[in-house]
């Protein structure tokens, strides 16, 4: 199995509608995703860029997220996420992640894991 690595990345398409979405406004037209639907494939996306890096009964949990939702993406669009893993610091490790609309940037941060035994 190949060694976990700086510049391990992974993207994700996501198309908003139904869960993902949030309505500042409580009316369907202007629904756009939410932040928690954000996170959720940041997460997702920095997971799957390690999954298959990983030694047989290990896996990876989540304990820190540091990330700014600065542009809406419409109901009915897809985003795309992306996850690229940039520090390694023992069994932690930190990726930067971000989800565009197009060319716009919708959310950037960090997402940090910690490598542990099932």
């Amino acid at each position: 199995m190949p060694e976990i690595a700086i510049g391990l990345t992974a993207a994700r398409h996501l198309l908003v509608e139904g869960a993902e979405m949030y309505s500042p406004t409580g009316r369907a037209e202007h629904s756009v995703l939410s932040s928690p639907a954000m996170i959720m494939e940041m997460e997702i996306a920095s997971v799957d860029a390690v999954r298959n890096h990983l030694q047989v009964g290990e896996t990876t949990v989540g304990f820190h997220v540091d990330v700014k939702h600065v542009a809406p993406a419409p109901a009915g669009n897809q985003v795309e996420t992306t996850a690229t893993l940039v520090e390694i610091t023992g069994r932690k490790l930190k990726f930067q992640v971000e989800t565009r609309f197009g060319n716009v940037l919708v959310g950037t941060g960090f997402h940090r894991r910690a490598i542990v035994r099932l």
